[in-house]
């Protein structure tokens, strides 16, 4: 029996809104979505530091890093390019112009696909442990028992790409009906139950290698993302049933759409892997710091950016499939307004106050003078190209939504050839003038290509759809004097900052966020002052109704 055949046949589930009314949605949507990645974050943060506190940097933690990173990287590959570049535009699509019960029959079959060749590669990765373990970290056979420790981690491990990968696509068809909350609240479920598995499973199970205890409790974490989504998705009428019809044009099309996008990936990954063989090359320490002052920029970029990104996706795909060109043009002009209103004060506040902050965060132990010195380094030329990260992220949805990834992965190919490149230009640079650590050249060059990707791909917008983007010039000038403001906010309060910093790690962080606060209101309150009624319509949205 079709478990769909009984559902309505008459098209999409939710009219499609004006501009002002998606914006409205969209706005909620990403304030939800930010809330939640908060959560996240510092619980992500919890377990980085449980993790540091009971592994160390031993043994253990080196083959479960090895164990996690694998399957990790395959779950961002397979589960991730597929769900945002290709299958929700076209999920999307088939709701609207088709009917809810062919769109549910394509999520079936996406979700068959997709399982079935991450359970063949979950068998292939457990058979194959041993071989990729020596692949990828070949001095481990150098000390006695750590290949074997990494290879029986990696084997416990290697399930969670197929739960995971599955969650992906779930949470895909979740926010395609508009549905945020399960999928954003699955990663905070993944962090409890590795802290779970860290402080508590570890005592129990295996109590003298805690390593195990935390490997289950990442499992697990990986099983709840899956489960937390499926109640949601049962109360839209969604029944799942085995559907082995990969032949179908929408399937292929799906196909078609994810290859360019897994292709940006590795690009991505290629991109990490020489950022880091160079910093090998440079003075002790430069490698982890340049890890640690990523982490730090993350932050905002996760909280804000790939929440706003998350939430256009489902209306800039509607807009393109009704041909409405112009109402997705205004629905991008008014996201990367918002993006620029909240970007462009945080970079301030990360580039003015990088010092007490990473000394603040992790100065403790281990972490010397010089890592503090390090790490702020590239935080602060990381931090210099946070608008243009998350612009990248708002805008190569707009190309997914109009079935294109192949203009995305293109100029992302290209930034990474250009990345490289300046990896090497700002290095040497800085090596010979002195004006920052050496590793900041790294950070300085990933900024830069990020900038570069993000006027080439809004060069590519205008010369494939017109000048569809629309915003306000004057709530574009309005944010000069509001820098200006928030900058003398900073300047005024910094010295307090470093005194506070100094002190005591509590002081340090109450005075940083004081600070931050306090710089980034003086921002928005001259940018709603001057910027008129597009720039207030910024915080309005927040407040109105969606329908």
């Amino acid at each position: 029996m079709d478990p769909f055949e009984d559902l309505d046949d008459t098209g999409s589930v939710e009219d499609l809104g004006t501009p002002g009314q998606e914006a409205t949605r969209i706005a909620r949507a990403t304030g939800l979505m930010g809330g939640l990645t908060v959560t996240s974050r510092i619980l992500g943060l919890l377990r980085d530091v449980a993790q540091a506190a009971i592994l160390g940097t031993g043994m253990a933690a080196d083959a479960f890093t090895l164990g996690f990173i694998i399957p990790n990287t395959l779950r961002r590959l397979f589960g991730e390019s597929t769900t945002s570049a290709a299958f929700v535009p076209t999920y999307v699509e088939t709701l609207g112009r088709d009917s809810r019960k062919d769109a549910f029959r394509l999520g079936s079959r996406v979700l068959t696909l997709v399982g079935t060749v991450l359970l063949a590669l979950v068998i292939l990765g457990m058979i194959g442990a041993p071989l990729l373990v020596r692949l990828f970290a070949p001095g481990f056979g150098e000390i006695p028992g750590k290949t074997e420790l990494a290879t029986d981690l990696l084997r416990l491990l290697f399930p969670y790409i197929l739960v995971v990968g599955c969650a992906a696509i779930v949470g895909g068809i979740l926010n395609a009906h508009r549905h945020f909350m399960a999928p954003a609240s699955a990663p905070i479920l993944f962090n409890l139950s590795a802290l779970f598995g860290i402080l508590l499973l570890s005592r129990w199970i295996v109590p003298g290698q805690p390593v195990w205890g935390y490997s289950i409790g990442v499992l697990a974490g990986g099983v709840l993302q899956l489960l937390v989504q499926i109640p949601a998705l049962r109360r839209r009428g969604f029944s799942f049933k085995l559907d082995f019809n990969w032949t179908s044009p929408k399937v292929r099309r799906i196909g078609k759409l994810a290859f360019p996008a897994l292709v940006g990936l590795l690009a991505a990954e290629v991109n990490i892997i020489v950022d880091k063989m160079i910093a090998s090359m440079l003075e002790p320490g430069s490698v982890a710091a340049l890890a640690y002052g990523n982490r730090i920029m993350q932050f905002p970029q996760g909280v804000f950016a790939i929440s706003l990104a998350t939430a256009l996706l489902p209306t800039l795909s509607r807009q393109t499939a009704s041909g409405k060109l112009g109402d997705a043009g205004k629905t991008l002009g008014r996201a990367t307004l918002a993006l620029a209103a909240l970007m462009v004060p945080a970079t301030m506040c990360m580039v003015l106050l990088a010092g007490p902050l990473v000394q603040v965060l992790l100065a403790r132990g281990a972490f010397t003078a010089e890592s503090t010195i390090l790490t702020s380094s590239a935080l602060v030329y990381y931090s210099a190209g946070l608008l243009f990260y998350g612009a990248v992220k708002i805008t190569a949805p707009v190309f997914y939504a109009m079935k294109d990834t192949r203009t995305p992965v293109k100029i992302a190919v290209g930034c990474m050839g250009l990345n490289i490149i300046l990896n090497i230009v700002f290095t040497l640079f800085f090596i010979r003038t002195g004006l920052a650590k050496p590793l900041a050249g790294l950070a300085l060059a990933t900024s830069v290509a990020s900038m570069v990707n993000f006027f080439v791909l809004r060069i590519a917008l205008r010369k494939r759809a017109g000048p569809v983007v629309q915003s306000s010039r004057a709530a574009w000038l309005a944010m000069l004097p509001a820098g200006g403001a928030a900058l003398l906010i900073l300047l005024l309060l910094s010295p307090w900052v470093d005194a506070a910093s100094s002190s005591s790690t509590l002081e340090g962080l109450g005075s940083i966020l004081a600070a931050s606060a306090a710089s980034i209101a003086s921002f928005l309150g001259v940018f709603a002052l001057m910027g008129g009624g597009m720039a207030r319509s910024v915080f309005s949205l927040a407040f109105r109704r969606g329908h």
